[in-house]
């Protein structure tokens, strides 16, 4: 389980897709845009959460497993922008994040969010350095209106960056909607991060959609 490598500009081109009010996005520019957008601040996971540390990251790359089941960060030419937001809740083991790759087109989307689900069949344990994941599974959760469509893993980090033994159990939830793939992922709550990483991607959405009213 890896999460990423891990000023809205009023004239952002807003022309919909289908009737549907979610960005037709074309530039470098205006993903970046969306991105800043729809990725979540401390203060939108609720009272007592702080920016992490790193906080935002911009992602040029997506990290996917290899046949070790490893995290290697692969660059994609489909890919226009990524963002990642960190945040955590002092003195506390729950920490969360959320991620939107914004791609070229649909496919390239649909592309990256199979990755995602296949690394989650392959793999039950997963590394990334020295951090580790176990009993890393898919599971079924009623999806968030409005995603084409959702995909959710659940485990435990077993080990963390430093290499240092934890315990946390996680649940990670991947949606797209278009060209969009949002991610958001809550560790160290077994009891809320369901709840919390459902609201949260529900949230994300709703942002690039609303950003239409920004539009000329």
């Amino acid at each position: 389980m890896a999460v990423g490598a891990a000023a809205l500009v009023a004239v952002i081109l807003l022309r919909g897709r289908d009737g549907d009010s979610t960005p037709d996005i074309e530039t470098s520019t205006q993903a970046r845009d969306v991105a800043t957008r729809a990725a979540l601040a401390p203060r939108d996971w609720g009272s007592g959460f702080w920016p992490a540390t790193p906080y935002e990251t911009t992602l040029k790359s997506a990290a996917v497993a290899d046949d070790s089941c490893r995290f290697v960060d692969q660059t994609d030419g489909d890919l226009l922008a990524g963002l990642e937001r960190d945040s955590e809740r002092p003195n506390t083991d729950v920490s969360v994040a959320s991620t939107v790759f914004v791609y070229n087109d649909d496919s390239a989307a649909e592309a990256s969010i199979e990755r995602t689900r296949s690394d989650t069949r392959r793999c039950p344990t997963e590394t990334d350095g020295k951090a580790k994941w176990e009993d890393v599974h898919a599971i079924e959760l009623a999806p968030p209106e409005g995603f084409d469509e959702v995909t959710t893993e659940e485990g435990r980090q077993t080990r963390a960056a430093s290499g240092e033994a934890t315990d946390l159990p996680y649940t990670l939830i991947t949606g797209r909607k278009g060209q969009i793939v949002f991610q958001t992922a809550v560790y160290g709550s077994s009891s809320e991060s369901r709840s919390a990483a459902v609201k949260a991607l529900s949230l994300m959405l709703s942002r690039v959609q609303g950003a239409r009213s920004a539009g000329p």
